[in-house]
Parts: C-alpha cells; sequence; structure tokens
C-alpha cells in the first residue's frame, strides 16, 4: 500500500507532549469571582460508578456541556471532532460510526455496529440514536477499546456515553440559538428547578433544528418529482426529568423523550461516468453533473429519511449504610420510513421504500460496595496487609426487536435495463433482448423483502478492584451473557407478470427462519501505579465480544448470505494519565493494539450487483489488527489563553483476508480479492486536531473577547470496502473558528463561528453505481452561523 501520511511540523512537536483524553471545564469561578487557573477534576460513570477520569484504566475522552457549548457542538459529529480516532460520518440515511478503524455500513439493519452507544447508561444499537439525544447534556464520554464488561456486547472498538442534564434543587436553565449558512436555524432551550420543595424537581428541555441541503440537485429543474437539494436535516424533540431525591429513602429519576429526525438524503454525487452513461442519463436532464467536488448531484426520486424516538427511563439509587444499590432501565421505541432514489441518477431507473418499528426494554440492576478493608474482608494473609478492596456486581436484560420491517424495490425496466446498456455491462445483451418483448403493462418490475428479529440478551457482570499497595491498584472485569436471536424473512414479487429481469439479478423469492444462540464470557485485567498524586500508569488487557446476527438486507435464501457468526477481540494498552505545572497542564498517553479474529465484514457480491442494490452481505472473513497512539493535552497557558491538542495515530491491517470484493470492473483479476496486508477503509492513520482558545476581559466593563480556533488533520484513506486505489482520498486539514464576546457574570455569550474555513472539498464514501461508473457521499463545505447562549 503506499503511503498514508503526512506529517507536518505542528503535529511533530505537539506528538511530543505525551497526550490522552480530557477536555473538561477547565476553569471555574471562584467566591471573590476570579478565575483560578487550574483544571478541575472531573467524575465519570465510564466503569458504572463514579470515580475520578484518572482512576479509568481505559483511553477515554472526557466533554464537559460547557466545551460544546463554547464550540458549537449540536450533535456527534461535530462533538467527535475533538476524539482522537473516533467519529460518527452521517450523510440522510446513511451513518457510520467508526473508532479505531472499525466500523460498518447501516444497509444492514440487523448488522450492530463495533462503536456502542449509551444514552444515561441504557444502551442502544440502531443506527438513529447516535443522532437523536444531542440536546441538553451535562456531558459525553468517548471510551475506545472493548468496553463489554460494563456495557456487553458490541462495544468492540469503543462506546460513546451521552449522560443528559439532571433536574436541580435551584432554579436554572439556559436558552440558546443558531443562525447562518443553509438556513441553518437551531433553537434549544431548558428550564427546571423545584416543583415541590424537597419533594420532586424537574427540568423541561426542547430543541429545534433546521437546515437546507448543501447539495443542489439539478433534476429539479426538469423534473417535478425531485427535490431540490440533499443532506439538510429537520429535527426536534423535548425531554422531561422528574427527581424525587427522598422516595422512601430512595433517589428516583424519571425521564420521558420523544424526538423526531427527518434527513433530506445522502446527495450521492456522480464523479466517474463513461460518456455513454454521460448521453444517457442527459437525455433524462441535460445538466446531469458528473464532476467531484461541487456539490452537485442529478436525482429524479426523494430520497431521505424520517424517524420518531420515544423513550422512558427510570433510574433509582438506593443507599443501605455506605453500599449503594442502582436501577436503570427504561423503553424506547424506533419507528423510520424511507425514500431512496437508489439509482443515484436522474433516470427513474429504480426506486426504493423502506421502513420499520424496533422497540428496545432495557432493564440493569447493580450493587456498589463501599471501600473494604483488606481483599473483601480478608485483612491480612500470613501477616501481610491487605490494603482495601471495592467492587461493582450486576445483572443486565434486554429484549430487542426489529418488527414490521420492509424494503421494497421498484424497477422502471426501459429505464433500468437502458442505464446497464449504456454502462456496457455484460447484461447488455439481455437487456437488449428483453425489452422489445415487454407488453405495455409489463415495464415495471417490483419486489419486496421483510424482515424481523427479536433479540434477548441476559448478563452478570462485575468489577473489582484491589489496592493491594500504597501505590498498587489491580481491577479485574469480567461479564458472562446469553444472547439468543429469531430472525424471519420473506421476499416476494409484487407484479402480476412472471419476473424476468429479477431472477437475473440474483433476486429470488423466499422464506427463511433462523435461530442463534451463543453464551460469551468477557473480561479486561488492569494494573495500576500511581508513584506520585500526579502520575498514573496502566497496564490493561481486555477482551470483547461482537454478537453474531443476521443479514436483513439478504436476497436469497442461502445459508452463508443469511447469518453471519461472532467476532473476537484482544486488547493490550499502556495509559499513562498525568497532570504538570501546578494542576494547569494535563497531557495522558494511551498506546494500544486490538487483534480481531472471525472478523465481520461488509463485502459485496460483484457477480450479482445491480444498479442501487449491489448485493451486500455481512460474513466473517478475516483476522485484522488495529495499533496506534491516542492522546490529548489540555494547557492553560496563562488567564486567557488554553490549548487543546489530540492526537490519533492508528495502523490498520488485515491480516488474512482472501476474499474480500472486487471493483466490478476488475472482477477477471485473480489477485484484487485478497485484502491481506492492506489497511482497513475509512481509517485514515493520522487524524489530529490543536485547539487555541481565548478569554480576555474588556477593562472594567465585565465583558470578555472570546476567540478559538481549531486545525484539523487527516492523512490519506480509501473511501470504499473494495479498496479500490481510484477511491483514494488524500490527506488534507481543514480550520474552525470563533470571535465573540460573553458576560460571564449574566451567563450570555454571542458568537460567530465558521466550520470547513478552507473549503477543502471531501467524501465520507464512494461506491460503485455499476461496472467503472463512481459515486461519492461529500463532506460539509465552508459553514458560518452566529450563536446566542444564554444560562442562568
Amino acid at each position: 500500500m503506499i503511503n498514508r501520511h503526512r506529517r507536518s511540523p505542528i503535529w511533530l512537536a505537539l506528538s511530543g507532549l505525551c497526550l490522552l483524553p480530557l477536555i473538561g471545564n477547565a476553569q471555574e469561578s471562584s467566591p471573590g469571582g476570579k478565575k483560578p487557573r487550574v483544571i478541575e477534576e472531573i467524575i465519570v460513570s465510564a466503569q458504572k460508578r463514579d470515580e475520578a477520569v484518572q482512576d479509568v484504566p481505559i483511553s477515554m475522552s472526557v466533554m464537559t456541556a460547557e466545551f460544546m457549548v463554547e464550540q458549537g457542538v449540536t450533535d456527534l459529529r461535530e462533538a467527535l471532532l475533538y476524539v482522537p480516532n473516533v467519529a460518527v460520518e452521517q450523510a440522510g440515511f446513511f451513518a457510520a460510526p467508526r473508532a479505531r478503524g472499525f466500523t460498518f455500513n447501516n444497509n444492514n439493519k440487523a448488522f450492530e455496529p463495533p462503536l456502542g452507544l449509551a444514552i444515561d447508561g441504557v444502551p442502544y444499537t440502531r443506527i438513529p440514536y447516535f443522532l437523536a439525544a444531542t440536546f441538553d447534556l451535562k456531558r459525553m464520554e468517548v471510551l475506545r477499546g472493548p468496553q463489554g464488561t460494563t456495557f456487553g456486547k458490541n462495544t468492540t472498538a469503543g462506546l460513546i456515553h451521552i449522560l443528559t442534564a439532571d433536574p436541580s434543587d435551584e432554579f436554572t436553565g439556559n436558552f440558546s440559538a443558531q443562525r447562518g449558512d443553509f438556513e441553518r436555524e437551531r433553537y434549544e432551550a431548558s428550564f427546571g428547578g423545584p416543583l415541590i420543595q424537597d419533594i420532586v424537581n424537574f427540568r423541561i428541555a426542547a430543541f429545534t433544528d433546521e437546515r437546507d441541503g448543501f447539495i443542489e440537485n439539478t433534476t429539479d429543474d426538469v423534473n417535478p418529482k425531485a427535490q431540490e437539494n440533499f443532506r439538510g436535516h429537520d429535527r426536534d424533540g423535548y425531554r422531561l426529568k422528574l427527581q424525587f431525591p427522598d422516595l422512601a429513602g430512595a433517589d428516583v429519576k424519571l425521564t420521558w423523550e420523544d424526538v423526531d429526525l427527518t434527513d433530506l438524503g445522502t446527495g450521492f454525487e456522480i464523479i466517474r461516468a463513461s460518456d455513454e452513461v454521460k448521453e444517457y442519463l442527459r437525455a433524462y436532464d441535460p445538466n446531469t453533473d458528473f464532476e467531484k467536488g461541487n456539490y452537485t448531484a442529478s436525482l429524479d426520486e426523494q430520497d431521505g429519511r424520517s424517524v420518531n424516538i420515544k423513550t422512558f427511563n427510570l433510574q433509582v439509587n438506593y443507599d443501605i449504610s455506605e453500599w449503594g444499590l442502582v436501577f436503570v432501565g427504561g423503553h424506547s421505541v424506533l419507528e423510520q420510513s424511507l425514500s431512496l432514489d437508489t439509482d443515484f441518477t436522474p433516470a427513474p431507473a429504480t426506486l426504493g421504500l423502506g421502513g420499520d418499528k424496533s422497540p428496545t426494554t432495557t432493564g440493569e440492576f447493580r450493587v456498589i460496595s463501599p471501600p473494604l478493608e483488606g481483599l473483601f474482608g480478608i485483612e491480612s494473609l500470613f501477616g501481610a496487609d491487605l490494603g482495601s478492596s471495592d467492587f461493582v456486581a450486576g445483572v443486565f436484560y434486554q429484549d430487542r426487536q426489529i418488527n414490521d420491517s420492509y424494503f421494497r424495490f421498484i424497477f422502471d425496466l426501459p429505464s433500468y435495463l437502458g442505464l446497464i446498456a449504456a454502462a456496457g455491462s455484460d447484461d447488455s445483451a439481455l437487456a437488449y433482448s428483453l425489452l422489445p418483448n415487454l407488453g405495455e403493462d409489463q415495464l415495471v418490475e417490483d419486489f419486496t423483502q421483510t424482515f424481523e428479529q427479536e433479540a434477548e440478551s441476559k448478563a452478570v457482570f462485575a468489577e473489582f478492584k484491589w489496592h493491594f499497595l500504597p501505590e498498587w491498584t489491580a481491577q479485574v472485569g469480567m461479564r458472562n451473557g446469553t444472547e439468543t436471536k429469531v430472525g424471519e424473512w420473506k421476499q416476494f414479487y409484487n407484479q402480476s407478470q412472471p419476473a424476468v429481469v429479477l431472477p437475473q439479478a440474483g433476486i429470488q423469492e423466499f422464506e427463511a427462519r433462523r435461530e442463534q444462540e451463543d453464551t460469551q464470557f468477557q473480561h479486561k485485567i488492569s494494573l495500576n501505579w500511581q508513584p506520585t498524586e500526579n502520575i498514573s500508569l496502566f497496564l490493561h488487557r481486555a477482551e470483547g465480544v461482537k454478537g453474531g446476527g443476521f443479514n436483513a438486507f439478504a436476497f436469497r435464501g442461502v445459508e452463508d448470505e443469511l447469518v453471519f457468526y461472532p467476532e473476537f477481540t484482544t486488547e493490550w494498552s499502556f495509559n499513562a494519565k498525568t497532570s504538570w505545572l501546578d494542576n494547569t497542564l494535563n497531557a495522558n498517553l494511551s498506546i494500544f493494539r486490538m487483534d480481531v479474529d472471525d472478523f465481520q465484514v461488509l463485502s459485496r457480491a460483484p457477480e450479482r450487483t445491480t444498479i442501487g442494490i449491489g448485493v451486500t452481505l455481512v460474513k466473517n472473513a478475516a483476522e485484522a489488527r488495529s495499533q496506534g497512539v491516542e492522546g490529548d493535552i489540555q494547557w492553560l497557558v496563562n488567564d486567557w489563553f488554553t490549548l487543546i491538542g489530540t492526537i490519533g495515530y492508528n495502523e490498520t491491517e488485515y491480516l488474512n483476508f482472501t476474499d474480500n470484493e472486487c471493483p466490478p470492473d476488475k472482477t477477471d483479476d485473480p489477485n484484487c480479492g485478497d485484502a491481506s496486508g492492506k489497511s482497513f477503509p475509512f481509517a485514515p492513520e493520522w487524524n489530529n486536531t490543536l485547539t487555541g482558545l481565548v478569554r480576555l476581559p474588556i477593562s472594567n466593563t465585565g465583558l470578555e473577547f472570546t476567540a478559538s480556533a481549531t486545525i484539523e488533520q487527516f492523512s490519506e484513506q480509501l473511501l470504499d470496502v473494495d479498496l479500490d486505489e481510484r477511491k483514494l482520498q488524500e490527506g488534507f486539514e481543514r480550520y474552525k473558528a470563533s470571535l465573540g464576546i460573553a458576560h460571564p457574570a449574566q451567563g450570555w455569550s454571542l458568537k460567530v463561528i465558521g466550520e470547513n474555513l478552507s473549503d477543502e472539498a471531501t467524501g465520507i464514501r464512494q461506491g460503485d453505481l455499476f461496472s467503472g461508473v463512481f459515486v461519492e457521499i461529500a463532506e460539509q463545505p465552508r459553514t458560518l452561523y452566529a450563536q446566542f447562549d444564554w444560562r442562568f
């Protein structure tokens, strides 16, 4: 493989600082109003108990609500800019969480991502949850590496834990507004306090977020069915929390949340096509666009998704003496519908319609011990003092379902076969021979696939800490779980006449039912040496499991196309968490290696790839490795300037993967499917940021001048799973900045924020429409907006 990174002096200098994860509330006002220059300790719940971030033996990043407001963060994509080796790319129905190079493709709704998500302690697996709850937050914890002992399966690459703001016994609230490019208009408000003093507190929060798409559609000018643009969204929702601080001795929190998400399509742009294809498509739209990087697409059908998520959560904390009992549970229902222009062109070749309803019911009970003398009550052994210990232990249950799931594909045969013929594919002779024989009522072929799934998970887990010497701590975590999955498929043709083209494309009528049950043990072991209060060193080993499952997006009743099996990840890591200069500088580091057996990969079958519905399946096909370095630095340089840096270096490799997919126009090459020794797609070796924050008092007015600037750097990466070098994206740098004023005593700030100021034209992913014709999803261009925020 060719060299996949460019090293600039700024990153070489930053890498010498010994970095990792703490983006926190750097300064808080003292009683006299002066801000002390000190980085405040942040308490996290990464291991199902409250503890200081420097005591957690894993690579993690933490962002407070204050930091996210300061940077104009409104969703996970924006937040994860400040987190090394983790990202959530999103574009309409397409969203791809990734960590340390491990990712997935959401063509298969039953394929759960390796980067997990939990909201207020409850884990979710469906992708729309990654886009939902990012309003009125308390903090966000991003954990890298296997998290299976505390959060269960499907967290082999890491986990994002979102914690929403809680009610308080004092009246507080906030209001924020954003206006800017692409008709950006976002409002968020929250208010809460005592509803009945000392009995019940409340907090209510709501938001609305509208943006026009930044991908213009040329076909809108010639086809009344076409939409004007793509990649916009319309999102809104509310959350109500009630807290009973002393209900029969327990602290009880109830949460109700209702969120609507509407996304305006992926905006796939055609970036490569033959002259024959260009001529054919321009017969439908004379302005059909084929230029890369100009944010212009040409699609004739509506393209987008609507999602509603309703969630009820309950958390009960009850203390018996110094022991803590915690119950967390809830019920959430996700409903979505979508319409996809699955040929991504102005020709009416194929249209996809789909939807499903997915309820999730969760319950977890855990016990948190106080510090215990010795090793769980044994104070000494053979005269040796055994120090102290503590533990967390619990049980977990979750029922996840995918109900009423369907996907319907409609083929306009003259257009569909004409597009194949224009591409000069091997099926062009079939196109010409079939089309003249079709009658007036036989111009459409149409099929529906349905899929139902129920997954039931049960587990017991425990985390043990033993402080066996003043400077040494050992920690062991373990989880034993059983998961049962049942999947049912049905695929059928909708047209009255016999299907002619669909069987040729490998699309068959079938019904199938499969069951899977597996019991897996996951564990982690950590050894911590803390020679001083400011230095904490960890050696860490963890094993995680990503569950097996079913290919919801299956077109035949073939066994290896219906099911896939678990994958197993082993991580070794060394973590250093340090503070310097009277706690004005935190500099931390994580060095890791992750080996994966029975690696689950998403692949297409090129011999059966059909325009717009490439036959994708998940299979266990490879051994793989990811290894590298993650770091953060936070430095309060002086009273008015803060420096934050992140470094992510990630070297990925398929150790044994001989049957990867080939590009459709290279299937005759006997070696193109051997990916052994190659790096993963969507996995730049380097992803780094450097941010400077300025807060300068303006004379004695009480006002402050605020400014920030961020440099992002990404090395080159491949943008498709077939590892085609023609889909290589060069490395690039992007810039984000803000200017504003604030009045800390009055709690308000006003600023102008610019993203991608260098206007880099980059892509999220590429793919083959068919042989030799490439499409791309573009990232956001330069965007400017104003933000007002008031907190009281």
